[in-house]
C-alpha cells in the first residue's frame, strides 16, 4: 500500500472557503433559533444565520460565552493529556469558530480549527475529553448565571455536572458540537453518553454519595463540593443549611440523576457484569 497522503504545513495553512452557514458560531446560533423559544422554522434560522451580522445574531442567543467555554474546555483537556497547544494561533482559531462580523456568501477557515481537531482526534477515547469540556462550559455558565439560582425552581442546575442528569448535561452540545465538526471530530452521542456515565459513576464513589443523606451532607460542603460556587456566598450559605441542601438534594433526586433512567440502567448492567466476573 502507499503512504497516505499528508498535506504539507504550507498546504495546511492555505485558508480554504467554507459557506456562511458552517461556521461553527453560526451553526450553533441557528440551533438554538429552532430549539429555544421564541422557536423559529428551520428555514427562518437559516435566513437570520445568513444576514445577520455576529452582533445582531448574538443579541439572539447569546451563544458566545458558551462557545468560548468550549474552545477553553477544548485547550485545558489537551493540555491536561499532555498535547500542546502553542502552535496553533489562537487568533486565527477564534476566527474559524466565530468568522467576521459581517455575514458573505463564504467564509475563509485559516486551518486552526482543523489542526485542533486533528489533537483531539489523536486521543484513544476523545469522549472523555468532549466531557470534561461539557462540565467547563457548565462550570463557567453556574458562575455566570448565579442569579438565576434563587430567581428559578431549577436549583439543581448549580451542582457538578455529574449530578444534573445527561439530559441537562448534553444540552451544552449545542455549542460544542459545532466546533468538533468543524474541526473534523466525529461525534458519537452514544459514546458521549456512557463516558458521562462512567465519570458519573466515579464521581459518587469518590464522594461516598449513595443515599439522600449522603448527597445532603456533600452539598452541605458547598464551594468545596462544587468549586465554581466560590464566592457566590448566598448560595453557597444556603447550601450549608440542613434545609437548603434538602431542596437541592430532592431536586438532584426528583430531576436530576437520580431521574435518568438510562443511568439506573447503565448500574444495573454494570453491577450485573460485576457478578458475572464474580460467579466465573
Amino acid at each position: 500500500m502507499g503512504e497516505t497522503f499528508k498535506p504539507s504545513a504550507e498546504q495546511q495553512k492555505e485558508p480554504k472557503m467554507v459557506p456562511i452557514q458552517e461556521v461553527p458560531f453560526r451553526k450553533a446560533t441557528k440551533e438554538a433559533l429552532i430549539n429555544w423559544p421564541p422557536i423559529t422554522t428551520e428555514a427562518e434560522a437559516l435566513k437570520i444565520i445568513e444576514t445577520q451580522t455576529n452582533t445582531e445574531l448574538e443579541n439572539a442567543r447569546y451563544a458566545t460565552e458558551s462557545m468560548k467555554s468550549s474552545l477553553k474546555g477544548i485547550i485545558k483537556c489537551l493540555q491536561e493529556r499532555n498535547i500542546g497547544t502553542s502552535d496553533i494561533n489562537p487568533d486565527e482559531l477564534y476566527a474559524d469558530i466565530f468568522g467576521p462580523e459581517e455575514p458573505t456568501a463564504e467564509v475563509s477557515q485559516t486551518g486552526a480549527l482543523v489542526a485542533l481537531g486533528e489533537k483531539i482526534n489523536s486521543l484513544e477515547a476523545p469522549e472523555a475529553l468532549i466531557v470534561d469540556t461539557l462540565s467547563t462550559i457548565h462550570d463557567d455558565w453556574s458562575r455566570g448565571n448565579a442569579r438565576k439560582f434563587f430567581q428559578r425552581e431549577k436549583k439543581y442546575q448549580h451542582i457538578p455536572l455529574e449530578l444534573i442528569g445527561w439530559k441537562e448535561a448534553k444540552a451544552d452540545l449545542l455549542f460544542l458540537n459545532p466546533i468538533l465538526e468543524g474541526a473534523g471530530v466525529e461525534i458519537n452521542e452514544d459514546q458521549i453518553q456512557f463516558s458521562y456515565y462512567e465519570r458519573v459513576a466515579d464521581f459518587q464513589e469518590k464522594r461516598g454519595i449513595s443515599t439522600k443523606e449522603g448527597l445532603i451532607s456533600a452539598i452541605q460542603q458547598a464551594e468545596v463540593f462544587y468549586p465554581a460556587l466560590e464566592g457566590q456566598i448566598e448560595i453557597t450559605d444556603f447550601m450549608k443549611t440542613p434545609e437548603g441542601a434538602a431542596t437541592v438534594a430532592s431536586q438532584i433526586i426528583e430531576k436530576g440523576i437520580g431521574a435518568d433512567a438510562d443511568y439506573q440502567a447503565y448500574l444495573d448492567a454494570k453491577a450485573e457484569q460485576t457478578t458475572s466476573e464474580a460467579e466465573a
